[in-house]
């Protein structure tokens, strides 16, 4: 049941993408990566490229922590490209926490530098490092995962974490990428829960903001506008993905034809340690914003991909369910009910004990035609009703 098109390296452990990038006709996907086995540690950045988006070639690390300025890991991160299209990369340096640089409290945001016009090797810094000591008066707990993005002459970039246990969005502006200042928290949680908010995207969609962020459960956006002191106006709060063991750690970016894309990291469900690979990223999907918030259409072409079909069904044939696999003693069932219920039910998807079974559930919007996207990939299931999203993982036994 390994993935076929799903990209993931041939082994060990991958999760978030990181450094997205569209530059001189490559899309580059850069990844958190443990090249010495299958359990999240020693984190990397593996490097993949592409050309169409759909089919990926694998390359070198191209990021390894610097063990001789004390960095264990190399934490997730975003590109930018300045006013002359060269890129730049951005990422959360962690060190040892009796150093003071554990991820909890020490966390630095570094640079790196791509050593070729390939982007086979990024070079890191910690000249210009930011510290928590940027914020004034207040510490930011799990900070980390910078995103960086040009706005109105200047650069923006923002960062999650927790401050004073309420997960948020912190904001930065900067004349260069190198000299920066703390303006305000951007978004913030209604609850003190001590849950940080993870690998924000704030990107700009058809002449609006989405601001993409993962608070440890489901994905979640808001969209909105960024008023003249830079401050987050809200039109729009819904789940982007509904299961955090599903998919997770979205990175959003602009292409060379000026189109909002997006991929995230799909996590395995099998509760299984130790099968030499662990974790897939989504297929890409293409940002708009509509009267139902931030949607996502597949890729152009993804179509053509085995295992995906992409049908229209009228208001009136609903409810409607499709089986998704079934090998007659296990199957997966969706669902989309009239009032927009879209539910996938894995209760019978396998007769291994390990994997989560539980049922997954969201509500999208029904239209008088449906639009609905069902792609199968081995354990890797991703559907799309109307533009809104439903991925889980599944593990049959055969």
């Amino acid at each position: 049941m390994k993935p076929q098109w799903h990209y993931r390296p041939e082994r060990n452990w991958i999760n978030d993408p990181n450094g997205l990038t569209h530059y001189k006709g490559w899309y580059h996907m850069f990844y958190q990566y443990n090249p010495h086995g299958d359990q999240w540690g020693d984190i990397h950045w593996g490097h993949a490229r592409s050309r169409d988006l759909l089919s990926w070639e694998t390359l070198p690390i191209a990021l390894t922590p610097n063990g001789e300025k004390g960095e264990l890991h190399c934490f997730s991160g975003g590109c930018c490209k300045d006013e002359a299209g060269q890129p730049h990369f951005f990422y959360t340096s962690i060190g040892a926490e009796e150093d003071g640089r554990d991820c909890t409290h020490g966390a630095q945001q570094w640079y790196a530098e791509p050593a070729d016009d390939d982007l086979l090797t990024l070079v890191q810094t910690d000249e210009n490092a930011l510290l928590d000591e940027i914020h004034p008066g207040f510490h930011v707990r799990d900070w980390r995962d910078p995103c960086v993005l040009r706005h109105a002459g200047q650069y923006l970039m923002v960062l999650g974490g927790c401050v004073e246990e309420r997960g948020c969005v912190l904001l930065y502006t900067s004349p260069d990428m190198r000299r920066w200042t703390y303006r305000h928290i951007l978004a913030i949680s209604d609850k003190a829960d001590g849950i940080p908010w993870e690998c924000p995207n704030l990107i700009p969609v058809d002449g609006r903001f989405a601001l993409v962020y993962s608070p440890c459960t489901e994905v979640r956006v808001k969209t909105g506008t960024l008023d003249a002191e830079l401050r987050f106006i809200a039109e729009n709060d819904d789940v982007l993905e509904p299961a955090r063991n599903g998919f997770y750690a979205p990175q959003a970016f602009t292409d060379e034809q000026g189109r909002a894309l997006l991929i995230g990291w799909l996590p395995e469900a099998d509760n299984v340690p130790h099968k030499g690979w662990s974790g897939v990223m989504s297929l890409p999907r293409v940002l708009s914003i509509t009267a139902d918030g931030l949607c996502m259409t597949p890729i152009p072409g993804a179509e053509n991909l085995p295992g995906v079909q992409r049908v229209s069904v009228p208001r009136e044939s609903l409810p409607c369910t499709w089986t998704l696999h079934d090998n007659g003693k296990e199957r997966t069932l969706l669902t989309l009910a009239p009032d927009g219920t879209l539910t996938l039910d894995r209760s019978a998807s396998t007769l291994a004990e390990t994997p989560d079974k539980f049922p997954i559930t969201r509500t999208v919007p029904v239209k008088d035609a449906n639009d609905i996207l069902l792609a199968v990939d081995g354990s890797a299931v991703e559907t799309m009703v109307n533009g809104k999203w439903l991925t889980a993982r599944i593990y049959p036994t055969k």
